[in-house]
Parts: structure tokens; sequence; C-alpha cells
């Protein structure tokens, strides 16, 4: 589906003279808006899901980036570094490997925090924070990627609909 996605936004754009990047973009976001309007008609809608709820989970951990990076900041400029690092074992909901990976990449990737091992039998994530208030802080930020990546994942399924 996304290669369809894809073809129709690049053919509309060839179609409209707009083939630039930004013209791309364009046309797949008006692509992707008949999509989504239409995704009951043509049985795309968890597709169409999926789309919407990958740019927000993208434009959400851009942002969640900034704060960490400015938090981080806040600690090293000041005068007297009064950190309270911690390793914290938080039990991840989905027992899957692929999922704990993706988990622990993008709380590596989020200034301050580097996940340190997955066990597979207790599904506890070892999680390093570089200044930790308590356990409950960490396993919130923890949770939260966590929430957000499923809901992406699972976008469109019966578990996602409430049914």
């Amino acid at each position: 589906m996304a290669l369809l996605h894809l073809a129709l936004a690049f053919g509309l754009a060839a179609f409209a003279d707009m083939l630039s990047p930004l013209g791309v973009l364009a046309t797949f976001m008006i692509v992707f808006g008949v999509l989504r309007l239409s995704g009951d008609l043509f049985g795309i809608r968890r597709y169409a899901l999926r789309v919407e709820y990958g740019v927000r989970f993208v434009i959400w951990f851009i942002g969640e980036i900034f704060k960490a990076s400015f938090d981080v900041a806040r600690l090293v400029l000041r005068r007297r570094m009064n950190t309270r690092p911690a390793v914290v074992a938080i039990r991840l909901k989905r027992a899957d490997d692929g999922i704990a990976t993706l988990i622990g990449a993008l709380v590596t990737l989020t200034p301050g925090t580097l996940a340190l091992d997955y066990d597979r039998d207790g599904q506890f994530m070892y999680v390093h924070a570089l200044d930790a208030d308590s356990h409950d802080a960490v396993e919130r930020g923890v949770r939260r990627i966590e929430f957000r990546l499923l809901r992406w994942i699972d976008a469109g399924s019966a578990t996602e609909d409430g049914a």
C-alpha cells in the first residue's frame, strides 16, 4: 500500500509539473487526505491510521529529543553538577524482541538515557538515566515511548479500535 501511495504521489506531482521534493511532499499529503477520507470505502483504513500515527510519533519524538537535549545541557552547564544517576528495571508490556529493540533504540536516542539490557524471560529492560528524580519518572518516560510506539504499530487493529 505504501508503494501505491508513493506512486500516486509521484504521478500526481509529475502530472502537475511539481516534481520537486516539496511538490512530491505536497502531493503525498493530498493523496493521504484522499486515502484517509475514503479508507472505509476501499478497506485501507489501517494503512491510513498507520501513516497518521507514524507522522504523529516522529513529530512527538523529535520534540522529546529537543526537550531532553535542553535538560542535559542545563545539567552540564550548571556550576555545580548535582546529578542522580540510576539504573531502572522496567517491565515492558509486550514480550516481543523486535519491539523491545525499537524501544531500546528510541530510549538510547533520547539524551540522558541509555538502554543497557533486555531480559527476555522477565520482559525487563534496564535503563540508565543520567539524572533520575525517581524510579517512577524514568519509568513514565519509557512508558510514553512504549505507548506511542505500540499505538503506531497496532494502528487499526481490534485492540486499537476498542472492539
